[in-house]
């Protein structure tokens, strides 16, 4: 069984619109609709879950109705950041779970997210145990406390841009939670960045450039550009 796992469950002061980015519209879309499509339509995913922000889950549950995401069958409260949303979803999954079992971890507001990119997830997880997506970095990076100032250059060629989504083993991903709450582990930003903070390795799987993250009202221009231009960009 391949599960996909959206987490919706978070809120972005810095983003300057009355409503959650996930449920920004676009074309009378809303934007977690879009992702939710690419899971839909993805022939080795089984089912979908939705981890949602609170007082947005009838929301969802109208839109993939309207929208025919069939494959969702759970919309579940998200919790204050990605690692508490996650684990929810997984105990969620715990009772069910079987060996092999895979879940594919996305944020709902990666929209542009592509087939490919999910594919290839999944076949480095059947690998390696994970496979979590990422590309290079072309652009030149510093270190800065303040936003303002740099102060030391990094090698651009030893860094790497980790994305969603990040398919996992179930039974791996799992530990790693546990492991993180016994040895208080807490508040990372992303599984792989869970993962990191154990002492663990993380193996990559293809990203891409275009699979963009919307945190700004800029974002969602570019979406609604690269989304005009999907065809001839895949």
């Amino acid at each position: 069984m391949n599960t996909a796992l959206i987490l919706a469950g978070g809120t972005d002061p810095r983003f300057k619109m009355d409503i959650p980015k996930q449920f920004v519209n676009v074309n009378n879309r809303p934007i977690i609709i879009y992702t939710l499509e690419i899971f839909q339509s993805h022939p080795e995913i089984d089912e979908i879950i939705v981890t949602c922000l609170d007082g947005w889950q009838e929301f969802v549950k109208v839109y993939a109705k309207q929208f025919n995401i069939t494959k969702l069958k759970e919309i579940i409260p998200g919790g204050k950041d990605a690692q508490e949303s996650t684990y929810h979803g997984l105990q969620l999954l715990k009772s069910r779970a079987e060996q092999g079992d895979i879940i594919v971890i996305h944020d709902a507001i990666r929209p542009m997210v592509s087939e490919k990119n999910i594919s290839d997830s999944i076949d480095i997880c059947r690998k390696k145990g994970m496979g979590v997506a990422a590309t290079y970095i072309m652009d030149t990076i510093m270190h800065s406390g303040n936003g303002k100032e740099g102060y030391q250059s990094l090698n651009r060629y030893e860094i790497m841009k980790v994305q969603t989504p990040q398919a996992f083993d179930f039974s791996l991903i799992w530990q790693m939670h546990e492991r993180a709450i016994r040895e208080n582990c807490m508040g990372a930003w992303d599984n792989s960045s869970l993962i990191t903070r154990l002492g663990e390795k993380v193996y990559f799987s293809k990203g891409s450039d275009l699979n963009l993250k919307i945190n700004s009202i800029e974002d969602v221009e570019m979406f609604k550009a690269l989304y005009k231009m999907k065809d001839e960009l895949s």
